[in-house]
C-alpha cells in the first residue's frame, strides 16, 4: 500500500491561499485475518464544523459521516466538504461506533494526519497559508558526503531553542544557531524525533503517535497559525544552503500504547494488524508487527515521506535490536533494502541508514542488510571508565579502530563520548570529586581522540559548552 499516493490522512484539495476545500481519507488493510475492526460508522469531528450547513463544532450529531470504498488491498473511508473552509488550523478527530452495540463509541486521532493538534492527541488540517510550492526544500549545497566524513551536531529542538524563540515555532528558531554549528565544523545535524507523540508537553519525542506529523510543540507559531510543515522544510533548505546535512531520528519499533490505528479496531490489540510483538519488546511501549506486510508497508512510506517530501539525507534507526531476527528478512533487513533501492532508483548517493543496534551483532548487522552505519559505544565507554578511574584501559585501541570491522563495504561506525541516553560527558569529568563540569578540561585528550578516530564523529547537544546536565 503506497498510503501517500492513496492521499490518506486529511489535506486541502486546492491550492488556494485564503480558503479551500477539505478532504478526509483513513484506509485499512485486508489482511490474513481479513477487515477485523468491526466498524459501522466513522464520522469527523473538529472545529470546523461550524463552517458546515447546520453545523456545530465537536458536535458528533452534526458531524459528517465517512463513506466506505472497497480497495485492491483493503478498504478506503473518506468524506470531503462540498464548500470551502476559510483560512485557518482545524484540529479533529474521527467518532468511530461499532457493529457490536454492547461496545461503546470512540474518539480516535487520524493515524495518517500531516499536522499534529494542539491537545488531547487531536489530530490537524491546515487550510490556506504558504502552498507546498512556496516551501520546495533546496539541494545540499555541494551535495551529500560520505557518513564517514562527517561530523554529526546531536540536536534536540525543545532544548536548543528553549529561552530564546519567544512566540516563534522552534523549528523555526533553531535556524539562529546554525551558523554557530558550522563556525564549529559541523557537517551533519541528526534531529531527534519530531514526529508528533501522544501529548504537546516536554518530550524527547521517542514515544511516536502520529508519524505523518510534526510535533505541534514544534511547529506552532502564535502569530502565524497556518504555517506548520512550512517551517521545517525552510529549516531543512537553511541548513542545506550551508552544506549541512540533515539526518531525522526515526522511531520504528514501537509506538506510544494510544497508537491511533488501535482504536479503529474493535478488539484494541487483539486485531489491529499493525501492532504485536516481532522480535523483541520495549516494555511499557506498543511494539511493532513486522509479521504483518501492513506494518511493513506502513513505515517503508513514512520513511519515504520524509525523504522525497522533505529533503532529508540520512535516517537514523532507533531501537533495532527489537526488529531483527537473524535469517528473517522482514523488519529491519526488508526497510533496509527497500530504502536502498529507491535512493538508487532516485540516482542519490551517500543517503545514510544509521541503526542505534546496541548489541553484540551490531557490525554484522551492518555488513548483512543495506545499513550504512550503527551507533559504536566502544569509546564513549573507555572514556567514562577512563574518567571516572583515571585511567586507560588496553581495549582503547580496538575502541579508536572499530572501522576496520567495515572496511571494503563503503560503511562506518557512528563514533561518541555522549549522546542522549547518557550522562553528558563533563558531568562524568568530575564526578567522583562531585565537581560536576569545573574538571572539564580532562575530557580533551578524549575529544582529540574522537575527532580523529576513523568513522563517523557525533557530538551530543550542549556538549561544546560542556554542558552538565
Amino acid at each position: 500500500m503506497k498510503h501517500m499516493r492513496e492521499r490518506l490522512g486529511s489535506r486541502q484539495i486546492s491550492d488556494d491561499r485564503d480558503q479551500g476545500r477539505a478532504e478526509f481519507r483513513l484506509f485499512f488493510p485486508d489482511e490474513e485475518r481479513g477487515l477485523a475492526h468491526n466498524i459501522d460508522t466513522i464520522r469527523v469531528c473538529g472545529d470546523f464544523q461550524h463552517h458546515l450547513p447546520g453545523g456545530a463544532d465537536w458536535d458528533p450529531a452534526t458531524a459528517p459521516q465517512l463513506v466506505r470504498e472497497p480497495h485492491l488491498e483493503g478498504e478506503i473511508w473518506s468524506w470531503a466538504t462540498d464548500s470551502a473552509l476559510p483560512a485557518g488550523f482545524y484540529e479533529y478527530k474521527y467518532l468511530v461506533s461499532f457493529r457490536d452495540p454492547a461496545e461503546p463509541v470512540r474518539w480516535v486521532s487520524d493515524p495518517f494526519a500531516r499536522y499534529g493538534g494542539s491537545r488531547n492527541l487531536n489530530a490537524a488540517l491546515v487550510i490556506g497559508g504558504s502552498q507546498p510550492a512556496d516551501n520546495l526544500v533546496r539541494p545540499l549545497a555541494g551535495g551529500r558526503r560520505p557518513l564517514g566524513d562527517l561530523i554529526i551536531y546531536e540536536l534536540m529542538i525543545d532544548d536548543c531553542t528553549a529561552g530564546e524563540r519567544g512566540v516563534r515555532a522552534p523549528l523555526d528558531a533553531v535556524r539562529d544557531r546554525l551558523d554557530h554549528l558550522v563556525d564549529l565544523g559541523v557537517s551533519a545535524i541528526l534531529f531527534m524525533p519530531w514526529t508528533a507523540w501522544t501529548d504537546e508537553r516536554f518530550s524527547w519525542g521517542y514515544t511516536p503517535a502520529l508519524y505523518y506529523s510534526v510535533s505541534y510543540r514544534y511547529a506552532n507559531d502564535l502569530n502565524r497559525p497556518t504555517e506548520k510543515l512550512s517551517w521545517l522544510k525552510r529549516l531543512i533548505s537553511e541548513c542545506h544552503d550551508r552544506g549541512l546535512h540533515v539526518l531525522m531520528d526515526g522511531v520504528f519499533n514501537h509506538v506510544a500504547t494510544a497508537f491511533p490505528y488501535k482504536g479503529f479496531y474493535q478488539a484494541w490489540d487483539a486485531d489491529c494488524p499493525f501492532t504485536g510483538r516481532f522480535a523483541g519488546e520495549f516494555p511499557g511501549l506498543q511494539d511493532l508487527d513486522f509479521n504483518n506486510r501492513c506494518t511493513q508497508e506502513l513505515i517503508l512510506d513514512v520513511c519515504r515521506y520524509w525523504i522525497e517530501i522533505f529533503g532529508i539525507d540520512g535516517i537514523r534507526f532507533d531501537n533495532t535490536v527489537n526488529f531483527y531476527t537473524h535469517g528473517d528478512n522482514r523488519g529491519l533487513p526488508q526497510l533496509m533494502a527497500d530504502l536502498a533501492a529507491d535512493r538508487e532508483a532516485a540516482g542519490e548517493a551517500h543517503f545514510s541508514l544509521t541503526l542505534e543496534h546496541l548489541a553484540l551483532d551490531a557490525v554484522q548487522v551492518v555488513r548483512d542488510t543495506h545499513a550504512t552505519s550503527y551507533w559504536d559505544n566502544g569509546l564513549y565507554g573507555h572514556c567514562f571508565d577512563g574518567l571516572w578511574h583515571d585511567r586507560i584501559q588496553p581495549g582503547l585501541l580496538n575502541a579508536l579502530n572499530t572501522n576496520r570491522w567495515l572496511q571494503g563495504t563503503g560503511k562506518a561506525p557512528t563514533l561518541y563520548l555522549g549522546n542522549h541516553d547518557h550522562a553528558p560527558l563533563a558531568w562524568q569529568a568530575g564526578a567522583r570529586e562531585n565537581a560536576g563540569a569545573a574538571r572539564w578540561y580532562c575530557t580533551q585528550p578524549w575529544a582529540v581522540a574522537l575527532l580523529t578516530a576513523p568513522g563517523a564523529v557525533l557530538i551530543q547537544n550542549g556538549q561544546e559548552f560542556a554542558e552538565d546536565q
